[in-house]
């Protein structure tokens, strides 16, 4: 495996969110013996079925792949697969959640939403990065490290048409309306910067867009929902229900026509209350078009004391834009 160590600039980079490929490194343990000794923490979920856990697990840092800038630097994109199905772990950066080489914080969340939260967060790196250069996301939780390695390969670049496909955000648009669409405009702000616990805090999204995307139809909702294949094994009409105590996680998605926008926290101690929860779709009545113009309101409150990154998914109805604010929360 390449090993080349170098200083590398990690600048925080604010701009659409991508989705793409993911790429996974385990790590592998070896007796003195010569046999590879494998830890049960490194065998992903998906080779363990049946297996889901509410928490004790894992999470595992992802590289989703690189993008080429007008200058010729370049931005390294990063998701996380939290292993917990409800457990929501906070890794602050240090010793447990770093970048190397370089500066151990590049952006990285320490607030971690359970299973798989792609491009979460982009890296800029210099133009001059080596071809075969590595930037490692490190992150250890239960005593189980775990590292996605940022690299170069040529097959990990990826575009808008593969974002917006693996997001499932084209809804059927056309190839040239993917290419001519571009990532809306976010500012955000709260009504305080400072807050005591239990105090709501109103968070405002003002968003700004070209013209695209364009509508599309919405799915009917009486429609049923198409199976990609017949189940192998179908139960009688009269078998029991098999219990299951480990809730399947859900994660919110953009709205398919119209702005619409979500809030996270991305850093902090523990998880915050808003209202409304998942993406809040522009609706008439709001301010804007909600196409090229839209503004937002979300009520947050907190129940534990801290400093609080909250981060806002942007979303035109194809592409997802982020921004931050920083809430300082005390008792």
């Amino acid at each position: 495996m390449r090993k080349v160590l170098m200083k590398s600039l990690c600048q925080r980079v604010q701009r659409t969110t991508l989705v793409g490929g993911v790429a996974v490194v385990m790590l592998l343990g070896a007796a003195s013996s010569g046999r590879a000794q494998v830890n049960r923490r490194d065998i992903p979920i998906a080779t363990q079925p049946q297996q889901r856990f509410n928490s004790g697990q894992d999470i595992q840092p992802i590289f989703e792949g690189w993008s080429l800038n007008d200058d010729g630097s370049y931005n390294f994109l990063f998701g996380y697969l939290n292993r917990n199905y409800m457990e929501r772990p906070h890794v602050p950066v240090g010793e447990n959640n770093f970048f190397s080489p370089g500066a151990p914080d590049c952006g990285q969340p320490t607030y971690f939403y359970p299973r798989t939260n792609r491009y979460q967060f982009e890296v800029h790196v210099p133009a001059d990065f080596p071809r075969n250069g590595e930037l490692i996301w490190e992150v250890t939780r239960q005593g189980s490290t775990q590292r996605a390695y940022g690299w170069l390969q040529a097959e990990w670049e990826i575009d808008v048409n593969t974002i917006t496909s693996n997001g499932r955000t084209q809804f059927g648009r056309v190839a040239e309306e993917i290419y001519a669409n571009g990532a809306p405009v976010v500012t955000v702000e709260a009504s305080t910067e400072s807050v005591s616990l239990g105090q709501p805090v109103t968070l405002t999204a003002r968003m700004s867009d070209d013209d695209l995307p364009t509508p599309v139809p919405e799915p009917d909702p009486d429609e049923p929902p198409r199976n990609r294949r017949n189940p192998t094994l179908i139960p009688p009409d009269d078998a029991p229900d098999i219990p299951d105590n480990i809730p399947q996680y859900s994660k919110p998605n953009p709205s398919r026509n119209h702005m619409s926008v979500r809030w996270v926290v991305y850093r902090g101690p523990l998880d915050a209350e808003f209202e409304p929860t998942g993406y809040q779709e522009w609706e008439e009545g709001m301010e804007g078009d909600g196409w090229t113009s839209g503004t937002f309101e979300t009520v947050v409150t907190f129940s534990e004391p801290g400093t609080y990154t909250l981060r806002a998914f942007a979303s035109d109805a194809m592409l997802i834009t982020t921004a931050d604010l920083t809430i300082t929360v005390t008792e």
